[in-house]
């Protein structure tokens, strides 16, 4: 005992000293980074100054010969400043990275004996690297580097990861952990399954923060195998609720950004498609926590807004307000869109343009209208005609319906072409499954020299139905090369109580493990009236903060219940409501529709209108799948005693 005693003292000892090495370096390195980041604006005031007193500053007629030399002779001067600029930017980056990496250097060590060495070599891991600059020495790698790979797939034991030069093989003898604040080491442990687990069960415990973090120090073996990807242009990811879909992507992005530092491939490169703007600001924090820049982001409505510039185009959020709405016209909605962006309208609308009838079509809309109403008279269906009639009806309004300026934009871009998008090298679509074939045409057509990364689940789809074969379809779309379905069954979000609960919610195409942590039992709560639902739902939410959630969310089908339980309950109860335009940090309650909830994770969910009369039919099973999966700790339903949700709403797997 005292042996063993003595052995973890002196192994405390000798990593306390190995950290306080790693600060030192780290802090002499800052002192020389801000040194010359002082240098460098100095240079560029006086390479400011040099141009403002050297050159012409009014360049009377750029198309004649002296106002060309004028030109000439300023970008002379400028580009100097320029570089100089972008050098001041880059050290300025490295000084943020340095002043992270004071607080918390590395998080990981792993010991590997490279075959045919005598002894194992210690490599410690961490957001950033960090080396001796007069010899190259690695004192803290990159969890990017190719070696930091061993750390996340393997356990003690042989070990191989691949490097640039091949595949370097050896013996994994340790693997540490630390956790260390503010520059102090709290304390290390080595890791087995067990410990893993035991730790990861801890962070999930934890509660939700108002914006995603990064989860370097917990990525699973088959995330980094998503994560690391390099050989294929077209990845897939089927990933069930919980399974980390969009914090692989993100990381994803930090690892290509790495990968690409002798190809150039920078931010700028890489576009993220979010499912609306909540989500986008949602994430927004990971990126710059993994000490990278954010890359450029979208929603489908910026891309639709590019391509149709001159026209008012209604919000997705609006059209899906209507779509899950129980109104007379969802049916038609459904069919409309689903028409509209599918591969025969496709056909349709190509023969259309190869055959030369675009003559008189000043713009897309007009040559839009034009297919729409040949289509009418000559449809085969009385389904179609009731489309086109729908459809031309609405194109007299000033506002563009959304499924009609999807198609409209695919033909804009068919017309002109767009060069916006050129420069985009890899596009990551998060809710992949929500989008439509012609959807990933248009894609096709803006990112025509991109690779992509596609994430969804089968099983969350909103409004139209899919299966696996779904992944098929992209990948003819896309038309990409070398292509790969990747599924990660194993979910971590919801405890195993809301998980099993969710389950009946779905019919399970593909089988979903749980990551083993327990929680309280989802509860349904029922009143006789509306009133009584409010104080209910009231005194659910005092109790979630007594518990300490700091995200709670009461979710509601529509925009429209979301205003109505607002009104109910906001004299009780302090609650923001989310609309379709305004942006919030999710922090505190919060009153949300399911469809915008998607992507998003709250210690507490409260369903609050799960009745019959909002929910009834199989589109809506899924959307309370979508919004029982939100849930982290606890799950809360309510409804009316008298009108309870129907046996259609429940899988018959139940």
């Amino acid at each position: 005992m005292e042996n063993a005693q003595a052995n973890n003292q002196a192994e405390r000892l000798s990593e306390e000293k190995r950290l306080e090495e790693t600060l030192a370096l780290a802090t002499k390195q800052l002192t020389l980074a801000r040194a010359a980041a002082e240098k460098k604006k100095t240079e560029i005031l006086e390479a400011k100054r040099e141009v403002y007193e050297n050159t012409e500053h009014a360049i009377p007629n750029l198309w004649s010969a002296d106002g060309f030399e004028a030109l000439a002779e300023l970008s002379q001067y400028t580009n100097p400043v320029t570089e100089k600029i972008a050098d001041y930017e880059e050290e300025e980056r490295r000084i943020h990275h340095l002043e992270a990496l004071l607080k918390s250097p590395y998080f990981a060590r792993i010991d590997f004996r490279f075959d045919g060495d005598g002894e194992a070599e210690k490599i410690y891991i961490g957001r950033a690297s960090l080396k001796e600059n007069h010899c190259q020495e690695m004192h803290v790698y990159d969890w990017r580097s190719p070696i930091a790979s061993v750390f996340y797939r393997f356990m003690a034991g042989n070990a191989f990861y691949d490097a640039p030069a091949g595949r370097i093989t050896g013996e994994l003898c340790l693997k540490r952990q630390y956790e260390i604040k503010n520059g102090k080491l709290e304390y290390f442990f080595d890791s087995d399954v067990q410990v893993m687990d035991d730790i990861l069960r801890q962070l999930l415990s934890q509660n939700a923060s108002n914006t995603m973090k990064s989860i370097v120090e917990t990525i699973q073996q088959d995330q980094d195998i998503v994560i690391r990807d390099i050989e294929n242009d077209l990845l897939m990811v089927q990933g069930v609720a919980g399974s980390g879909k969009t914090s692989i992507a993100l990381h994803r992005a930090a690892w290509l950004m790495y990968q690409g530092l002798q190809t150039k491939l920078t931010a700028d490169h890489i576009m993220i498609l979010s499912p609306n703007d909540v989500f986008e600001q949602y994430i927004s924090d990971v990126l710059p926590e993994l000490g990278e820049e954010n890359v450029v982001t979208a929603v489908f409505d910026d891309i639709l807004q590019m391509l149709l510039k001159d026209q008012v185009i209604q919000p997705k959020n609006d059209f899906m307000e209507h779509l899950v709405a129980d109104s007379p016209n969802r049916s038609l909605l459904k069919s409309s869109i689903a028409f509209k962006t599918s591969e025969e309208f496709l056909d349709i609308a190509d023969c259309f343009l190869s055959a030369g009838q675009k003559s008189g079509a000043a713009d897309a809309v007009t040559l839009y209208r034009k297919i729409i109403e040949d289509i009418a008279a000559s449809a085969p269906s009385e389904d179609i005609r009731k489309i086109c009639a729908y459809t031309v009806e609405n194109l007299e309004e000033s506002c563009l319906h959304y499924d009609d300026a999807i198609a409209a934009a695919y033909l804009a871009l068919k017309l002109a072409g767009i060069s916006e998008y050129r420069h985009i090298r890899h596009v990551i679509i998060d809710e992949a499954q929500d989008y439509y074939p012609l959807q990933y045409e248009i894609f096709r057509l803006l990112f025509p020299a991109a690779g992509f990364t596609i994430l969804g689940d089968m099983n969350q789809t909103i409004i139209k139905k899919e299966d696996l074969s779904f992944y098929d379809q992209v990948q003819s779309i896309l038309q990409r090369k070398k292509a790969s379905l990747i599924a990660l069954n194993k979910s971590f979000r919801c405890t195993g109580e809301i998980l099993n609960y969710s389950l009946q919610f779905t019919d399970q195409s593909c089988e979903i493990e749980c990551f083993n942590r327990r929680g309280d039992s989802p509860k349904i709560l029922t009143a006789d009236d509306s009133e009584g639902l409010a104080e209910m739902i009231d005194a659910e939410v005092n109790l979630c903060r007594q518990k300490g959630f700091q995200s709670i969310a009461l979710i509601c089908k529509t925009a429209a219940n979301c205003e109505k339980l607002y009104q109910k309950i906001r004299s009780g109860t302090d609650a923001t409501l989310i609309q379709s335009d305004s942006i919030s940090d999710l922090r505190g309650a919060f009153i949300i529709p399911v469809y915008m909830s998607k992507g998003l994770e709250f210690d507490a969910v409260l369903i609050c209108d799960a009745n019959g009369k909002n929910y009834r039919d199989e589109d809506d099973r899924n959307l309370l799948y979508v919004a029982c999966t939100r849930a982290l700790h606890r799950l809360t339903l309510f409804g009316e005693t008298a009108d309870p949700l129907p046996d259609v709403c429940f899988s018959s797997q139940r």
